[in-house]
């Protein structure tokens, strides 16, 4: 499903660490996650999460199935659900990438722009609402959520353009700003996020989300900026997270009104904890990070490698990941058997917006600052460092990542590349193809943020 293996290399660290990373994107495959979320006896449909939380429905009470959602990994999900339920599916709409597969007879699919959204989002999720306003209380809608799906589930609040809102999104990923902090101020420039989707649904209409996460610890209402959860978060909040970027002011107009006149309760807030339509709410959290880290544990185990998992909320600067990798790297040089550290997360790259800079993503800059790292110290020949992302889209590049062994450091000096300059100039994917260590594996159709994978062999 995923070329992983496919690099040409006889060091068995690298062909370790590229299966391992391979086991665990198939583990948070969305169809899969899905099948096991969902189990279908005669007409009573039993759903459960990875977090023990369970219900059941009878579907023989039910007059109409929906399926509405966006995400990088909706597409497998619908098709999941469809192949479940079959004929008892009514209709819907999703919106998924460009380049993205999703062919569905009863589904209307919409492609759009990520991550910054674009027009077509926009009418992806006017075709969500639109289905949520015809729902009657004998209806049931599943909301398939997944990463991806702020960008990709657009609509602008009242009197900001979609410009605007491009702009403030596009200004907030460049400045570093973590994904629950861009989310808060997304969430208070939409019509739909922060709970806001579930005002255009029948009451009585009962709604299931199924969600796979691909934010650090799991918070509900971060993920796709929460469409079906409600929100604690606050205009005051979001006008605070673009003050500490440097975004309040009159570049940002459009959305700094809207901010303010929400704090001036000119416009209603996010959906709140308490509210009576959540009642016929249920949100199911069935795919993560640790899901991915767990299953590439598995593999390395199962290959005699002692393997530790590190936990699945490494943060903060890519480039400082990547001196902990380092790190870790020259410690397993003392090691003398198999030794893998495994590790989740998602990191930021600060961008100066006054700068030029390069290609390349979070994953691949933090291979970079490894290499950095590691310019004169001599890696043992059976050490791999490995850092990707599931989606399998870094940055604005076309790899998931990248790797870092002898061999690599090797190419980095007779070619003299200088690693410093690439990553001041934020220009990591075109160091790394030129000592081939991308990692190249198209969009997986899943979404669980990142891996990074130190691995040792004997």
């Amino acid at each position: 499903m995923y070329p992983l293996k496919s690099h040409k290399s006889t060091n068995r660290s690298l062909k370790l660490a590229l299966g391992s990373f391979e086991h665990a994107v198939r583990a948070v495959d969305p169809m899969r996650l899905i099948k096991s979320s969902l189990k279908l006896r005669s007409d009573r449909l039993f759903i459960n999460d990875i977090k023990h939380k369970r219900t059941n429905i009878d579907l023989k009470s039910i007059n109409s199935i929906y399926l509405i959602g966006a995400g990088k990994a909706t597409a497998r999900m619908a098709l999941a659900v469809c192949e479940i339920l079959k004929d008892k599916i009514s209709g819907g709409a999703i919106t998924i990438p460009y380049g993205s597969n999703g062919g569905f007879e009863d589904i209307f699919v919409t492609h759009a722009s990520h991550p910054i959204p674009d027009a077509s989002g926009v009418r992806g999720t006017q075709k969500m609402i639109k289905i949520l306003q015809n729902t009657t209380p004998t209806d049931l809608v599943f909301v398939l959520i997944s990463g991806g799906g702020s960008s990709l589930m657009p609509l602008p609040s009242k009197n900001l353009s979609l410009n605007e809102k491009q702009y403030v999104t596009n200004s907030l990923i460049l400045s570093g700003a973590s994904i629950e902090e861009i989310n808060v101020v997304r969430k208070h420039l939409s019509q739909i996020k922060g709970g806001q989707m579930l005002r255009y649904k029948n009451k009585e209409c009962r709604l299931v989300s199924l969600i796979i996460s691909d934010v650090i610890n799991d918070k509900m209402d971060v993920i796709a900026s929460g469409p079906t959860c409600p929100d604690t978060s606050t205009y005051e909040d979001a006008a605070r997270v673009l003050k500490k970027y440097g975004l309040w002011n009159k570049e940002h107009h459009g959305a700094k009104s809207v901010i303010y006149h929400g704090i001036m309760n000119h416009q209603p807030e996010t959906l709140k904890p308490g509210d009576a339509i959540l009642r016929r709410v249920t949100n199911f959290l069935i795919g993560n990070n640790d899901v991915a880290c767990t299953a590439a544990v598995n593999y390395l185990k199962k290959r005699e490698v002692e393997t530790h998992k590190l936990g699945t909320t490494f943060d903060g600067e890519a480039k400082h990941l990547g001196s902990r990798l380092a790190i870790l790297a020259r410690g397993l040089t003392k090691k003398h058997r198999p030794i893998a550290f495994i590790q989740g997360g998602e990191t930021v790259v600060k961008i100066n917006k006054m700068k030029k800079y390069g290609k390349g993503g979070r994953n691949q800059e933090a291979i970079l600052a490894a290499a950095v790292n590691l310019n004169d110290f001599q890696i043992d020949r059976n050490i791999t460092i490995l850092c990707a992302g599931t989606d399998g889209v870094d940055g604005n590049s076309d790899a998931a990542g990248a790797f870092l062994n002898e061999q690599v450091i090797s190419n980095i000096k007779r070619k003299n590349l200088d690693a410093r300059y690439f990553l001041k100039t934020h220009n990591s994917y075109f160091f790394f193809k030129q000592v081939d260590s991308l990692i190249r594996i198209g969009q997986t159709g899943t979404n669980v943020n990142d891996i990074s994978i130190v691995c040792k062999t004997e």
